[in-house]
C-alpha cells in the first residue's frame, strides 16, 4: 500500500506544479482552439477496484459560423480509455469477483452552442469494449513496472463488443451573486441512449467564486475567452440506469445518485481542473466508489 500511496502523492506534486507555473507571456489574441488531456484514478484516495482509471485527450474547436444565428457554437473530439476492475485484482476464479473486468477504448465527437445562458450539447461516441481496448495490457504493465503493487489478472474479461452512444446534454443557469464571490446555481439535465448505455442523469450544480457568463465560462468547455477564472463547483445528481455494458453480469441498481466537489481556474490560455467524485453502488452486490479527476488545457 505504501507503494500505492508514494505514487498518488506523485501525481498530486506533478500536477500542482505544472498547474503553480506563472507565464509572464501577454495574450492579447483569443483563442479558437483548446488541446487537453484528463486523467481519473482511485488510486488517489486509496482504492484499486471498480472506476480505477480513465485517460482522455480532448481537442476543442469554436466554429467562427455554426448553423444557428447568434449562437456560439463548437465543435469537439475526445480520445479516451476506461478501466473496470473487481475489487479482488490477484484471483483468476470468476466466483471471487463481485464484477467483471472491463476496458473500453472509445473516440467521441461533439457539438455543441450557448444561446439565451442556455447550453446544449450532443456527442456520438464509437467505441469497443474487450481485449482488444488495449486497457488490460496497458493496466497490468503499469502495475508492474510503475505501481509495483497487485497486478490484475484481467482473467474473465467482458468479450470484445463494439458499442455506439448517443447523449444529450442541456444546461440552464442563474447568477445569484457577482464576482468576484459569485454564486451561480444550474440545472444541467443529460441523457444517454445506445448499445453501451441507456440512462437519464439531472443534476444540480452550484458554482462559487470569480467564473464568467456561462457563453465565456470553462465550467461549459467554452474556449473563446481570456477572462481570469477561478472557482469551486458542488454538483449533486441523480442517475436512472436501464442498461450498463460493463455490469451485464450484476444485477444493476437502477437509481444511482452522484456527488462531484470540483475546482476550476483558468489563467490566460491554460486551464486546470481537480475533482473528487463519489457515486453510490451500482450493482446490488458492490458498494459506493470514489474517484479524482485532473485535467490541463491549453488554448491557442
Amino acid at each position: 500500500m505504501h507503494e500505492v500511496i508514494k505514487y498518488s502523492l506523485f501525481i498530486v506534486v506533478l500536477f500542482l506544479g505544472n498547474a503553480l507555473k506563472v507565464t509572464s507571456q501577454i495574450v492579447t489574441e483569443i483563442p479558437k482552439n483548446q488541446l487537453g488531456i484528463s486523467h481519473d484514478n482511485d488510486f488517489l484516495v486509496i482504492t484499486d477496484r471498480y472506476y480505477t482509471f480513465g485517460l482522455s485527450l480532448f481537442y476543442i474547436h469554436s466554429l467562427n459560423e455554426g448553423i444557428f444565428e447568434n449562437t456560439k457554437e463548437q465543435v469537439s473530439f475526445k480520445l479516451f480509455q476506461q478501466a473496470y476492475t473487481p475489487t479482488n485484482l490477484e484471483t483468476r476464479l470468476i466466483e471471487e469477483m463481485d464484477r467483471p473486468y472491463a476496458g473500453f477504448l472509445g473516440l467521441e465527437t461533439g457539438w455543441s452552442f450557448v444561446k439565451s445562458n442556455t447550453f446544449y450539447k450532443t456527442n456520438l461516441l464509437i467505441g469497443i469494449v474487450g481485449p482488444s481496448s488495449g486497457v488490460g495490457q496497458f493496466q497490468r504493465w503499469y502495475h508492474d513496472h510503475i505501481v509495483k503493487y497487485k497486478t490484475p489478472t484481467w482473467e474473465n474479461e467482458l468479450d470484445n463488443l463494439f458499442h455506439a452512444n448517443l447523449s444529450f446534454h442541456f444546461a440552464k443557469e442563474w447568477a445569484i451573486a457577482p464576482n468576484p464571490f459569485g454564486v451561480r446555481f444550474a440545472l444541467s439535465p443529460s441523457a444517454v441512449v445506445g448499445s453501451k448505455d441507456v440512462l437519464i442523469q439531472p443534476e444540480l450544480i452550484t458554482y462559487f467564486g470569480r467564473r464568467s457568463s456561462l457563453e465565456n465560462s470553462m465550467a461549459y468547455g467554452q474556449i473563446n475567452n481570456l477572462e481570469k477564472e477561478i472557482y469551486f463547483s458542488l454538483g449533486f445528481a441523480y442517475k436512472y440506469v436501464t442498461k450498463n455494458t460493463y455490469l451485464e453480469l450484476n444485477n444493476i441498481e437502477s437509481e444511482v445518485f452522484l456527488f462531484n466537489f470540483n475546482f476550476h481556474h483558468r489563467y490566460l490560455t491554460n486551464e486546470y481542473r481537480v475533482g473528487f467524485h463519489y457515486n453510490t453502488k451500482e450493482a446490488k452486490n458492490l458498494e459506493g466508489h470514489r474517484f479524482i479527476s485532473l485535467g490541463y488545457a491549453k488554448s491557442f
